[in-house]
């Protein structure tokens, strides 16, 4: 006659501590995909259409601000407007990780807040940027000035729209990811970051002025966005 065994303990959970268990890439995307498009749709039209408007209104003086030793140290570099233009993968990305249809309407929620107060100070106090009157024939530069005209400077909406980004994809994959994979995730964030901000300099599409605005407009508009959950 057979013994019993004793039950045998659980094995370790090779999961770091903290951490969920996550969907994978592919399913995070798959999840409510025709409501990311559609949202990510309607934002494209509506920061697009108003930002480049407000561009060419001429409603009210422009100002100018101070040149900082920031300014002047950064040299006019256009060949980091591939850093720059960064920004047009980093918008969609995290949207389409998110997994529930509530986070999706937060996004969008702090972005239209980000965005309103952005345009809301390009139209009243527009601010020209520090772009130099001499421009290089480079390629890619040359596409982003045929279109982008120096206004819209403070705040910084690549500051503000880069640093939201981040926020937004802390909140989508805490609940998944591990204490070391968050810590890794604020270090590339962090670096992402840093690349963005110093590309806004030295392609000469800001001041070093316009950027801590646009970064506090950011963290207000997901702050707001966030109450209650």
């Amino acid at each position: 006659m057979s013994t019993p065994r004793p039950d045998r303990p659980a094995p370790p959970d090779p999961r770091p501590d903290g951490a969920a268990s996550a969907p994978g890439p592919a399913a995070r995307v798959r999840a409510h995909l025709p409501e990311k498009v559609a949202v990510l749709l309607g934002l494209s039209v509506g920061i697009c259409v108003p930002y480049f408007s407000l561009q060419r209104m001429d409603a009210f003086p422009v100002w100018t601000v101070p040149r900082t030793a920031l300014d002047r140290w950064v040299p006019f570099e256009p060949s980091w407007v591939w850093a720059y233009a960064s920004l047009a993968l980093l918008v969609p990305l995290f949207p389409l990780l998110a997994t529930r249809r509530d986070e999706l309407f937060r996004y969008a929620g702090g972005l239209a807040i980000l965005c309103g107060i952005c345009f809301a100070l390009f139209l009243l106090a527009p601010v020209a940027g520090p772009r130099p009157e001499a421009l290089p024939d480079h390629g890619f530069y040359r596409l982003l000035i045929d279109y982008d005209r120096p206004l819209n400077s403070l705040p910084s909406l690549h500051a503000g729209l880069t640093l939201y980004g981040f926020l937004f994809g802390y909140r989508v994959l805490r609940r998944s990811l591990g204490r070391g994979a968050l810590a890794a995730y604020a270090l590339a964030a962090g670096a992402w970051t840093g690349v963005i901000l110093y590309a806004t300099l030295a392609t000469k599409q800001h001041w070093a002025l316009d950027l801590p605005p646009g970064l506090v407009a950011a963290w207000i508009s997901d702050r707001l966005a966030w109450r209650g959950a």
